[in-house]
């Protein structure tokens, strides 16, 4: 008796520990964006949506993670991580909720928005080139690219 309820304790923690979702490294050359199909090559660039469930969802770049929100209202995903890679670290994701979003000509990103992610915005001034930069919070990223977000964040 004992071993069969010392089983269904480690069954259950097991359960437990497997319900905490992660985002995946993104795999470049080889891993391909959710919404536009090109594959991420670049590793200062790109993003992932993990949700609830543990689903991931990679683009290879932040416009495309974001345009991909905006054109799937209905998308009806619990979101569990918005994550972008950090240019100051390549490869290296961080939380788009926190990040610091630079839109500035001097960094070409994969779709052509110029948009580089930072975690932290004395990183996004000191990096800012030209007169016409901007620099964002995620909410105000959204704001500017008109989104309305429909999804159902966790």
């Amino acid at each position: 008796m004992r071993n069969i309820l010392f089983g269904l304790m480690m069954a259950i923690c097991g359960m437990m520990i497997s319900c905490d979702v992660e985002p995946e490294p993104i795999n470049f050359g080889t891993d391909v964006c959710t919404h536009c199909k090109m594959a991420i090559m670049d590793n200062k660039f790109g993003a992932e949506i993990v949700s609830v469930k543990g689903k991931i969802f990679k683009f290879d770049a932040t416009e495309c993670m974001v345009d991909f929100i905006k054109e799937k209202p209905d998308l009806n995903v619990e979101v569990s991580k918005l994550l972008t890679i950090n240019i100051a670290s390549p490869g290296t994701l961080i939380n788009a909720r926190e990040a610091i979003f630079l839109k500035d000509k001097a960094f070409r990103s994969p779709m052509g928005a110029n948009l580089a992610s930072f975690h932290h915005r004395q990183l996004a001034e000191n990096n800012r080139q030209n007169a016409d930069a901007k620099i964002f919070t995620w909410n105000e990223l959204i704001q500017h690219r008109q989104i309305n977000l429909a999804l159902n964040e966790k």
